[in-house]
């Protein structure tokens, strides 16, 4: 069995990312790989740098998340084949 990391994903109002993909809370999702800034779900393992994303007043929302699977880390964020979507946290 591989890792997984804990890590926050931001989200627009509707629990879209940037893609458009759209996201519920309680729920996992995959894919078959992972590469960062490409393909894959993407979230940030330090908690502040999703605001690099989803700027905090835009009407962004953020989720703790686990990704496993494969993983793929660039910079502040990791792309991940599998992911399942945490509690809602606030700023």
């Amino acid at each position: 069995m591989g890792n997984t990391i804990k890590a926050y994903k931001g989200f627009d109002k509707d629990l879209r990312c940037h893609g458009g993909f759209q996201y519920e809370i309680g729920k996992e999702y995959e894919q078959e790989s992972a590469k960062a800034c490409d393909h894959g779900f993407h979230a940030c393992e330090r908690p502040l740098d999703v605001f690099n994303y989803f700027a905090p007043g835009t009407g962004s929302r953020y989720c703790e998340v686990e990704q496993s699977g494969e993983l793929d880390a660039i910079e502040d964020k990791t792309a991940s084949s599998k992911i399942k979507i945490g509690a809602e946290i606030g700023i």
